[in-house]
């Protein structure tokens, strides 16, 4: 990886964490129920502000936050996207969040993953095979028709932009499923071909979207200009194709093996999943960066392991440290 992909995905990981620990409450680290747009955006602003790779104003808040709330009366966050601009580089970047473990209706995008939606219904032109996860379908529909505070959908903002900018759509975990999703139905809606946008896409850590047919139409519209980042000791980006899932049982060796009923879960997967043909992109044209994760010795719960190389794997192997990016509180330090 040259200096400047690094540096590049360092930033961009960077924004994704920021949004999706925007709608935490960075002093008892516990989400925030019913949160605010003005609450998400001081959030936004702060991480921004003290982050590494992001410090001395080189971002600010263009469009959103887009917060989506679930309905019941906790109403936590299940969808966050914001547009930041740099202001070094005038590009734009479209960030969207990944799960909040609070939220149903996250764990319903995280988890639907059975049945097939075709994309036509988002890029008509595409081949009617192509096809994504239900919970990608609900997670995207709500991306793109949630507004912002003043009412403003994506697509309108994204109309008043500049001509021929370049648009970075960027997430992490779920909000990297999205975003792949996301930068196709923006790169071919007909709202905005008058702008002659240059869109790229980087995910980070993110289970695959869609089916084969999916993953050859993303790798065929992106080429070169998305860039898949995931870490080979991080379990979610092997769901939910039926070939890597089942390494879940073992990927961790001795040190933290699943449980029994883990690994029957993973073979009922398999089962449902086959059929479908889950595939990550990024085989072709498209790129990936590929980091050699390492099983950490001391952590020797299963969950305890996937949720670091989940999330503060892709710090490290990034070269980045935990003070780097302005997040709250781990689990072991929340107040109760």
């Amino acid at each position: 990886m040259s200096n400047a992909s690094l540096e590049q995905a360092q930033i961009n990981l960077t924004l994704a964490y920021i949004v999706n620990y925007s709608a935490t409450d960075y002093t008892s680290g516990k989400q925030i129920p019913n949160p605010t747009a003005a609450q998400v955006s001081q959030n936004i602003r702060n991480g921004l502000s003290n982050s590494k790779m992001t410090q001395d104003k080189q971002f600010s808040i263009v469009w959103g936050p887009a917060v989506l709330r679930d309905a019941d009366s906790d109403g936590y966050a299940a969808n966050i996207t914001v547009v930041l601009k740099s202001n070094v580089t005038d590009q734009y970047s479209v960030v969207t969040s990944g799960t909040d473990f609070q939220s149903p209706q996250d764990i319903l995008e995280d988890n639907l993953y059975e049945t097939l939606v075709s994309f036509q219904k988002y890029v008509p032109s595409c081949d009617s095979t192509a096809g994504i996860s239900v919970g990608t379908d609900i997670g995207l529909s709500s991306v793109i028709l949630t507004t912002d505070a003043n009412g403003v959908m994506l697509v309108d903002f994204l109309k008043t932009v500049r001509a021929s900018s370049t648009i970075n759509v960027i997430g992490h975990s779920l909000g990297g499923a999205l975003a792949s999703g996301l930068v196709l139905y923006l790169k071919n809606a007909r709202y905005l071909q008058a702008q002659t946008f240059k869109y790229t896409c980087q995910t980070f850590a993110a289970p695959t979207a869609g089916n084969d047919m999916f993953a050859g139409y993303f790798d065929e519209q992106m080429k070169a200009n998305a860039i898949r980042v995931w870490n080979t000791c991080d379990i979610v980006p092997m769901a939910w194709n039926a070939d890597t899932i089942g390494a879940v049982k073992t990927i961790y060796g001795s040190v933290a093996p699943p449980s029994d009923v883990i690994k029957e879960l993973i073979d009922a997967i398999i089962v449902t999943a086959t059929p479908l043909n889950y595939r990550q992109w990024g085989n072709y044209g498209s790129q990936q960066i590929k980091l050699d994760g390492t099983v950490v010795g001391n952590i020797t719960d299963f969950f305890m392991q996937a949720g670091f190389q989940h999330i503060l794997g892709y710090i490290f192997l990034l070269g980045l440290g935990l003070g780097d990016i302005h997040m709250p509180p781990p689990p072991n330090t929340q107040e109760k």
